[in-house]
């Protein structure tokens, strides 16, 4: 039996998948996106920049560009406060504007963008899961109608499957970071409990009573408890506490 070609939508997300693997965390896998979406969707004769916008908590960021000039042209949207891509990011419908010059809806920011050689912008939101965090695929180009319907339909399934990829790195990112936050807050509980046991046999007290001088020490001092442990620990000449998991 012949073998069927592979679509253009599985080429785009096998390439995905292989930024996912191939990038150690979130910052990385968006970088290498907005690179690879600006390659794949310009070519010498028509360069094509490329950032991908956050929205959290009412402000706006570039989390990554593929070069210095695309985190210039979304900074200025950032600047007038509006723009294709804020819009995109902020209403989650895709902006498409063929020529900038013929373009009213953002004057200041399109008069602004014109000037640094852009003359067409495709702004592509991310679909997230809730609305906590908002994001936007932001295309430029120095070229009038610079995306045609192909290349539209291409950066949508760049979007659409790096959506998918975006929120497994985000997940990812997040149970990494639990997991580290609980090794850290167990690594200081070691520490606490070495300090106390120092103290119980140097003061003959109660465990309770150890604890409390650590806190009044801590408290007196303005120093987190997890320091004067350590502290009390170097004094007994134990250094550093390591804590083992099995």
């Amino acid at each position: 039996m012949e073998e069927q070609p592979a679509t253009d939508t599985q080429l785009v997300a096998a390439d995905i998948q292989d930024l996912l693997l191939d990038t150690p965390d979130v910052e990385a896998f968006l970088t290498e996106l907005a690179r690879h979406s600006a390659a794949a969707l310009g070519s010498p004769e028509a360069r094509v920049f490329c950032g991908v916008t956050m929205l959290r908590h009412h402000s706006a960021t570039t989390v990554a560009s593929s070069d210095e000039r695309a985190l210039l042209l979304d900074e200025l949207q950032y600047q007038f406060e509006e723009g294709p891509c804020l819009t995109a990011s902020r209403t989650g419908v895709l902006i498409h504007i063929p020529d900038l010059e013929k373009d009213e809806t953002w004057p200041d920011y399109t008069e602004v963008a014109a000037k640094n050689g852009i003359r067409s912008v495709l702004a592509v939101p991310f679909q997230l899961p809730d609305d906590t965090a908002k994001a936007g695929l932001n295309l430029y180009s120095e070229t009038v109608n610079g995306f045609d319907e192909a290349a539209i339909q291409r950066a949508t399934d760049y979007v659409q499957q790096a959506s998918k990829g975006l929120r497994l790195a985000v997940l990812i990112a997040q149970h990494s970071q639990t997991a580290a936050n609980l090794r850290a807050a167990m690594t200081s509980r070691t520490v606490i409990d070495v300090a106390t046991g120092i103290i119980i046999a140097q003061n003959r007290c109660s465990q309770a009573e150890a604890m409390e001088i650590i806190k009044k020490a801590s408290s007196n001092r303005n120093v987190k408890l997890r320091d004067v442990a350590q502290a009390i620990v170097d004094k007994a000449g134990g250094g550093p506490i390591a804590t083992h998991f099995t």
